[in-house]
This record gives structure tokens, sequence and C-alpha cells, in this order.
């Protein structure tokens, strides 16, 4: 999946560089589409995953006057959990790296819940290689 950011303002530090706290939130926006996945609202007020582990790697200066490309895959999904990978790039060039774990969670329980086969095969649009070599 792929989007287009625009870099605000309020982003934007004195030099001209956008702040290293913007890129989660660019990448968190690239990961809504498989969001809606797990949610039945239109405002995502029942989200039924949560964030378990996020690591970002900043490889080259963001420009404000120029937009970043998020583009965003499933690399792996197993049991209960998704890792998702991302990349920002910004005039062809590779600017910014991530990966997150999320897990399907069940909020009444308290408890980590089954990501159906069904579910995995919706988000095939998402994935980098097949799920049913992942699945565990």
């Amino acid at each position: 999946m792929r989007i287009s950011i625009s870099p605000r303002f309020s982003e934007v530090d004195v030099l001209g560089h956008v702040t290293n706290s913007a890129v989660p939130v660019w990448f968190e926006e690239g990961r809504s589409p498989i969001f809606r996945y797990f949610s039945s609202t239109e405002n995502m007020s029942d989200l039924s995953l949560i964030l378990r582990r996020y690591e970002i790697d900043f490889l080259h200066q963001i420009r404000a006057s120029h937009e970043v490309i998020i583009d965003t895959e499933i690399d792996k999904i197993g049991r209960s959990s998704i890792t998702i990978t991302q990349e920002a790039r910004q005039l062809g060039e590779v600017i910014a790296t991530g990966t997150c774990t999320m897990v399907h969670f069940d909020f009444s329980n308290n408890v980590t819940r089954e990501i159906s086969k069904a579910k995995k095969l919706q988000l095939s649009p998402f994935f980098k290689i097949n799920w049913r070599n992942n699945d565990d």
C-alpha cells in the first residue's frame, strides 16, 4: 500500500528539516488501511489491534519542501500478530524504514485473539510473501 505525505508546517524545524517525531505518525497513517480490517466502525473506535513493538531507522534528512512516499507491507502474519514493514522515500531516496508488530487483541477479556484464515486472506493485498509460509 502506498500513500503520499506533504510535510506540514508544524512538523518542520527552523532549518527546514522534518522532525523525527513526524515519521511515526506518517507510518501510522500508512497502516490505516490494515487497521480497517480490524474494525467495524468508520472512526475505528472498536479497533482490535494493539502495538507491541516499533522500530524506526532514520537514514537521511527529510526536507519540508518535498512530498514523502510511504510504502506499507505485511512482512509476516502469525497466529495473533502481524509484522508490518514500512519505507519512507523522498525524491526517490529511502529516508526512513520501520518495522512494527501489532497484536490482535480482545479488550473485553484482556487476551490476544487468533487471526482467522479468512482475515488473513482479506489482508493478502498487503503481504510481501504468501502468508501460508509464515503461519505459526
